[in-house]
């Protein structure tokens, strides 16, 4: 699994769009698993701090009970239109931050944008990634698909 840095470094042409997409909106949209097996999706701030893409969750909220029994993460970037704009699309994990000074950054972060601190029991995440997508529809469907075994892969199709 490989940090949001290293994400930068093995695959530019989708972690440029992503990081673009993340410091616009500022939250993601993420896919966990619940206790039975079943999707559950929610909107959660992210941001990149010291090349870590990080997300904090309120205290036993689901989305965090469901990372903390099982951590793999789907994670959409918002898609503001139909109109053609880029998807985003990564998979992987979520790791709980056991570095405090990386979560104080994230609590100082959201004191400077919202003046709140998440609660002393909330849950820091790291989002880490084994694959991706980056989709555009120019045309046709453009898309560069990533996988830490095969690497970036570009396609298209016409009339889409």
């Amino acid at each position: 699994m490989l940090s949001f840095a290293e994400l930068e470094q093995a695959a530019p042409e989708l972690a440029g769009p992503a990081r673009e997409l993340l410091e616009r909106f500022e939250f993601v949209l993420v896919g966990t698993l619940t206790r039975d097996g079943s999707p559950r999706v929610n909107p959660v701030e992210a941001y990149v701090i010291d090349g870590h893409l990080l997300v904090n969750m309120i205290p036993r909220s689901l989305k965090a009970l469901d990372l903390l029994r099982d951590p793999r993460v789907y994670v959409h970037l918002p898609v503001t239109a139909k109109s053609g704009d880029p998807e985003v699309k990564l998979a992987g994990r979520a790791e709980v931050v056991a570095d405090a000074a990386l979560a104080q950054t994230l609590s100082d972060l959201f004191w400077s944008r919202i003046q709140w601190r998440p609660a002393a029991d909330s849950h820091t995440f790291e989002l880490r990634f084994d694959r991706g997508a980056y989709v555009t529809y120019d045309n046709g469907q453009h898309a560069v698909r990533w996988d830490v075994v095969r690497g970036a892969r570009r396609s298209f199709r016409e009339g889409i």
